[in-house]
């Protein structure tokens, strides 16, 4: 397929949805490797309008109709992560390549399913764990790989966001029930504990505590009471497959912050989030690096040692950004036959890595990951 333009539709292409507006959709019209061809969504008017608006020929309210279109190529899942399964799979047996938004589906057993029967369709397919696309997250990859700051001894990981607590909107409702999938585990804690996992390796055994504070939010718009029953408050420690030690806090309902600290035998890099929403994934981040010098104990270590080696954006960073680095990688691996991408088979051990940090959460057992 070399030196084609990939003929891609949108699962969720709606106009009204915020991410894919904000995310695939400019990131696709943008790019010379794609053409949206065709757009689905649950209401045939808003299908109608928003193809119309990125002229796609094409509208849809069945995405397995949107699958079955002879003019796509890529099949983009973004809609609510419980209708993820059935959208994955009708796009598989149309043997159509498919970009997935994480996580790939509700439960790791649908997640390898959906894994297996993509390898046999033959197919490319991809989720997206885009923070791995960062600039910021480059370059720490790259000095981790210089063994710029030595043997790893330990990583700790804070990652907080104002949603997912006692408030929320109606849109927001959904995430606050464990069975939608879509919780602050898995949507926070996942992409940040896929960019540890990808700087750092996999996990060996980790020991989990989670709490929830709060049973119900209100709703901003009404000041409607809604049930809550996901965790607000997760707690992880672990050993990973190198040895290293690694604590993670996750918390929703609190000031929203990102900040990963990597300890060297030769010293410390640091990634922060600026403007955060407690979503790694949307970029924003700064690099800062401290070494220890023949003349710098390690008691002597200060902030005036850290050096800033990436910056952040004085302005929120464009989600758009590395979703649109995705999309490339992904149209590369379509073109050209390579497998470059994040792919399902990532998403499962990601979902994999979740389910054991539940299940030492629920048993108080430590788990052994691999």
């Amino acid at each position: 397929m070399s030196n084609t333009v990939i003929r891609t539709g949108i699962i969720g292409g709606s106009l009204n949805n915020q991410w894919a507006s904000q995310t695939h959709i400019p990131a696709l019209r943008q790019s010379t490797q794609h053409q949206i061809t065709a757009i689905a969504t649950s209401r045939m008017e808003s299908a109608l309008h928003s193809a119309a608006a990125v002229g796609a020929p094409h509208a849809f309210t069945d995405h397995e109709a949107l699958s079955g279109c002879p003019e796509v190529d890529l099949v983009v899942v973004s809609v609510k992560v419980p209708f993820h399964y059935e959208a994955v799979k009708a796009a598989i047996a149309a043997g159509k390549h498919v970009y997935c938004e994480w996580p790939l589906a509700v439960t790791s057993s649908q997640a390898e399913e959906l894994a297996e029967l993509a390898d046999q369709a033959g197919i490319h397919h991809a989720i997206g764990l885009q923070a791995r696309h960062s600039a910021a997250i480059q370059d720490v990859k790259q000095r981790l790989e210089r063994d710029e700051i030595g043997r790893i001894l330990s990583c700790t990981m804070q990652v907080s966001t104002q949603g997912k607590g006692k408030f929320t909107d109606r849109n927001g409702a959904y995430l606050l029930q464990e069975e939608n999938g879509a919780t602050l585990l898995t949507i926070n804690g996942g992409h940040s504990l896929d960019l540890l996992r990808y700087l750092l390796g996999d996990v060996k055994e980790l020991s989990a505590m989670m709490n929830c504070n709060d049973t119900e939010a209100t709703l901003l718009e009404t000041g409607e009471k809604v049930a809550k029953d996901t965790a607000d408050q997760i707690m992880v420690q672990g050993t990973l497959l190198n040895g290293a030690s690694v604590s993670v806090h996750i918390q929703g309902g609190a000031y929203p912050a990102f900040l990963m600290e990597i300890q060297g035998e030769k010293g410390i890099i640091r990634l922060k989030q600026h403007h955060s929403f407690g979503h790694v994934q949307f970029g924003n981040l700064e690099v800062q690096q401290a070494l220890y010098g023949s003349s710098m104990s390690l008691g002597a270590a200060d902030e005036g040692h850290f050096k800033t080696l990436h910056r952040g954006r004085e302005q929120p960073e464009l989600p758009m950004r590395n979703v649109s680095k995705a999309h490339e990688l992904l149209a590369g691996d379509i073109q050209y036959g390579t497998f470059h991408s994040p792919d399902f088979h990532d998403a499962v051990r990601l979902h994999q890595l979740l389910e054991s940090i539940r299940r030492a959460a629920v048993t108080g057992n430590r788990q052994k990951q691999v």
